[in-house]
């Protein structure tokens, strides 16, 4: 059985990204956990042969590790912030996608002061083409993003000038889920058109185009963790009633109507259960009016994807009788 040590340079590079993130910084400010933190990234390093996405049961892990789910749970939102890696969760656990950390000298890994989510992506600034035309598929997507995002943005947001390929495994996340690069130009278009006040007026202040760019592909605090399907970019567009499925192929179903029926269970026990460390608590009018036996169900979705206290769900919801 072979150890793999994890370098000290790279729990150095850890640590001061992790202390770089101020306030955004979901787990301990103890310097050990820098530690972990690179072990996580590390193990993760090994199980993503090729570059492939992992699949990671984060509840399976933490067991294995001798952690709480929670914990690891921060570990992720915080390499995601960092700009280390890109996940999302699902009925069948996390699948995480890998990005090559920054080396030491090179652009910052984290912007500074987004004041987004735990789900803000890392924007550098690699060197650009000797003609200043694209010279690759990647910089040809940025560009297009790029115009996209210029010829329909709110006059408050400050145009975008891209300088790397730092949004293209987003960008291709998010067409991915769009069903085609057509229907996400659409989704991007209404969303820049149909923002909230908020994100229109105050969020531009003193932020650069590239960090309002990102902003699209982040998620609200409360979603922090869910899935592409909410992201600002088809959240705004779904408010504008232009969703992912009316994109694609016309339909009026807008939301998550296109999802396979697994992750639209998922997002909808997200939307509808939270967990607040004793018991699943229901939100909304559309919760208090489940069955006892659907919140169950909508619960152990929850549980089986390292959230909650396996088996509280059905202590909680068991009998016949309605919560």
């Amino acid at each position: 059985m072979r150890f793999y040590a994890v370098r000290t340079d790279a729990i150095q590079q850890t640590h001061r990204a992790l202390q770089q993130m101020e306030q955004r910084r979901r787990g301990s400010s103890r310097p050990s956990r820098a530690l972990r933190v690179a072990q996580l990234y590390g193990h993760l390093q090994c199980r993503a042969k090729g570059g492939c996405e992992v699949q990671l049961g984060l509840r399976e892990l933490a067991t294995s590790w001798h952690l709480q789910p929670r914990e690891l749970r921060a570990d992720l939102q915080d390499l995601e912030a960092i700009g280390w890696l890109t996940y999302r969760s699902g009925p069948a656990g996390m699948r995480i996608q890998l990005a090559e950390p920054a080396m030491e000298g090179s652009a910052p890994a984290v912007p500074e002061r987004t004041g987004l989510s735990a789900e803000t992506p890392r924007v550098e600034a690699p060197k650009p083409s000797a003609s200043g035309e694209p010279d690759s598929p990647d910089e040809s997507l940025i560009a297009q993003f790029a115009a996209v995002y210029n010829r329909h943005r709110p006059g408050s947001w400050p145009a975008y000038s891209p300088r790397g390929s730092a949004l293209t495994v987003r960008l291709r996340r998010a067409i991915a889920h769009a069903g085609s690069a057509e229907a996400f130009w659409r989704c991007l278009e209404q969303a820049l058109s149909g923002m909230p006040p908020f994100w229109r007026r105050t969020y531009p202040q003193g932020r650069s185009g590239a960090q309002c760019a990102a902003g699209l592909f982040c998620v609200d605090r409360h979603c922090a963790g869910l899935g592409v399907e909410f992201w600002h970019v088809f959240a705004w567009a779904q408010a504008s009633g232009v969703g992912v499925a009316s994109a694609a192929n016309g339909s009026g179903n807008p939301g998550d109507a296109a999802l396979p029926q697994a992750e639209h269970d998922f997002a909808r026990a997200n939307r509808l259960l939270l967990w607040d460390g004793h018991l699943w608590r229901g939100q909304g009018v559309e919760a208090l009016k489940l069955e006892r036996s659907e919140k169950r169900r909508l619960a152990e979705l929850l549980e089986a994807a390292g959230q909650g206290i396996p088996g509280a769900a059905a202590e909680q919801y068991a009998g016949p009788a309605e919560a």
